[in-house]
């Protein structure tokens, strides 16, 4: 979605104002939803606004059902708003009504084409229109944004919000004023209809805490909101989303700020559930783990982002002879490199500033059991020299001291970064590598196991239902199909979070196609051409052969979806097509069911 009237620009002195500190100004502003994105636009006295698929439109789509100037708002007076069709195809809309002409109120909705525009009278932070992302690409963002600050060492943070008591209230009745307190540098996006995510870039946790705080105390309905820092509490996109949604879910009342808990060194519970092993190659795996894990070796689990390193490592401890020991399980990218030999190996009392106790490390902590070092190829050099004296001579020396302490942990580390390449690189000692490579498991990505899929996802939708209060049957198979279908690139974690997503949304009483993400359905493929709808006033276009056949498909697509009650199963079926394929076209020509659009 494209707005040729005002581009936002970031200031870099304005985009890291304090939080809360934003000029107010009311206005009269449109948000148009379109897919799963929305942009607000604010809307002036003597200044037009027109939508369209075309580059003379204030606001241009690239949406195939809408003209290339499709409809005109003019703001009338405070709260008034005329809405003019200029001669579009699929017409617009009113309550289920096709008008010309008409005036429009705060809170009313129109429809055009693939399109939703609603009318708000609300305060907005300066007078730029802002992009509210859908939850895909809010992902991609927030994926490029955690590089960044990977990089640069640099905090971020993600906010999760929805209203405390009213669950049925609309995300479109508050974002606004949400978007107010926000700054340029932030994203904005809908998790559901009625939570938003957003992406704090360089904000600590006292940062995260001031913009939350403010919204629950500010914004009605009264909000609560779950709070996840980077690299504290998770270390990539899909983790860092996750564990921010279960922050949300333990806000009260009492307690509507939620900060998502430390993950960079925590307590591994069991896990009641045995492991999804549906697969020839999982189940392989695990039988070669349970030999593994009758012995006191290193082990080194080597596997892709989200793959199931944990539940592999609990596994091994949950199945070895330190099983009544506790497992402890580290992070070792998630905790700054200042405290990280402190928080492996303890530290005395004044080592360094805030010292003020005796603390005991991971190792300590984990006698008797298992430590699980997650991201292993992050631990910088002095703390790899440290590691390599444990695994040889079982003892450690904490920060501030010269006395060795025995410890009895095994260690089980895991990794997704190519080791023997770091060593070649001098970024990690060989040494160490052969210490732990005493014996190497493999997890194979999901796209290579998708047997598991179908186990996995039932297993997901069961802790959704439970975690989200609510009781969908099942997953239709149309939808396990893409699922089944879909490359996985952020694995099981990925599948995770997209079950949970359709749960939430769903309207049905199973998870649908049109309830998993958008890139399921289109991953990978190309961009369609735009086709030309009927044109519109003074427009002398002509169509070429490509655009008619566009269009051809488009109404071909839609009526088959009308004579099956927009059952897509039934509609492939019908047009003898596969059911992705079809999906994949009905999200290229963004076809919907909308109100002129019913069968």
């Amino acid at each position: 979605m494209v707005d040729r009237a005002e581009t936002e620009r970031v200031d870099p002195g304005h985009a890291l104002r304090p939080f809360g500190d934003q000029p107010r100004a009311s206005k009269v502003s449109l948000l148009i939803y379109h897919g799963d994105e929305a942009t607000l636009v604010p809307l002036r006295a003597g200044e037009p606004v027109v939508v369209g698929r075309g580059d003379d439109a204030t606001i241009t789509i690239d949406d195939p059902s809408l003209s290339r100037t499709h409809v005109r708002f003019r703001l009338l007076t405070e709260g008034q708003v005329e809405v003019t069709d200029l001669g579009s195809t699929n017409g617009t809309w009113l309550a289920a009504q096709r008008i010309e002409t008409t005036v429009i109120g705060s809170e009313q909705e129109v429809t055009f084409g693939g399109a939703v525009a609603s009318l708000h009278v609300l305060s907005l932070s300066g007078d730029d229109a802002r992009e509210m992302e859908g939850h895909d690409r809010f992902q991609r963002t927030l994926a490029r944004e955690l590089d960044r600050a990977r990089f640069f060492k640099r905090p971020a943070a993600v906010v999760m919000t929805r209203p405390l008591h009213d669950e049925g209230t609309p995300l479109r009745r508050w974002v606004a004023e949400l978007q107010e307190r926000m700054r340029p540098v932030d994203r904005l996006a809908a998790y559901s209809a009625t939570t938003a995510e957003i992406l704090l870039t360089e904000a600590s946790l006292e940062q995260a805490l001031l913009f939350a705080r403010d919204l629950v105390s500010t914004i009605k309905p009264r909000l609560a909101c779950g709070v996840a820092l980077f690299p504290s509490s998770a270390t990539s996109a899909e983790e860092l989303s996750e564990v921010a949604r279960r922050a949300l879910r333990r806000a009260t009342k009492a307690s509507p700020v939620v900060v998502a808990e430390d993950e960079g060194t925590r307590l591994v519970t069991p896990d009641a559930d045995a492991p999804v092993c549906e697969s020839p190659a999982m189940k392989e795996l695990f039988k070669t783990a349970l030999r593994v894990a009758k012995s006191a070796i290193p082990v080194l689990l080597l596997a892709e982002t989200g793959a199931g390193k944990e539940v592999l490592a609990r596994y091994v401890h949950e199945t070895s002879p330190r099983q009544s020991g506790p497992m402890v399980s580290v992070n070792c990218a998630a905790i700054p490199e200042s405290l990280l030999e402190s928080t492996l190996f303890g530290h005395e009392k004044g080592a360094f500033t805030g010292a003020t106790g005796q603390r005991l490390g991971v190792f300590e902590s984990a006698s008797g059991g298992t430590v699980f070092l997650d991201e292993i190829g992050e631990l910088p050099a002095s703390a790899q020299a440290a590691l390599l004296r444990v695994l040889e001579a079982k003892t450690i020396t904490r920060v501030g001291s010269t006395e060795e302490i025995s410890v009895d942990a095994r260690v089980v580390a895991a990794t997704h970064r190519d080791l023997p390449a770091m060593v070649q690189a001098g970024r990690f000692r060989e040494d160490l590598l052969y210490r732990l490579n005493t014996m190497t498991l493999q997890i194979p990505p999901l796209r290579e196991r998708k047997e598991d899929i179908p186990a996995l996802a039932e297993r997901f939708l069961a802790e959704a239902n439970a975690a989200n209060d609510r009781a969908l049957r099942e997953i239709a198979p149309d939808a396990m199909a893409l699922l089944m279908e879909h490359a996985w690139p952020g694995n099981v974690r990925e599948l995770k979070n997209a079950i949970e997503r359709a749960v939430v949304i769903a309207e049905a009483e199973v998870v649908g196609v049109d309830d998993l993400p958008m890139s399921l359905a289109g991953a990978g493929a190309p961009k369609a051409r735009p086709s030309t709808p009927a044109p519109a006033i003074d427009s002398g276009e002509t169509e070429d052969f490509r655009t008619k056949m566009d269009r051809l498909e488009a109404e071909v697509l839609l009526d088959a979806l009308r004579a099956c009650g927009w059952n897509q199963t039934h509609a492939a079926r019908r047009l003898q097509m596969p059911l992705r394929t079809l999906v994949h076209k009905i999200k290229v020509h963004g076809l919907r069911k909308l109100g002129y659009g019913k069968p």
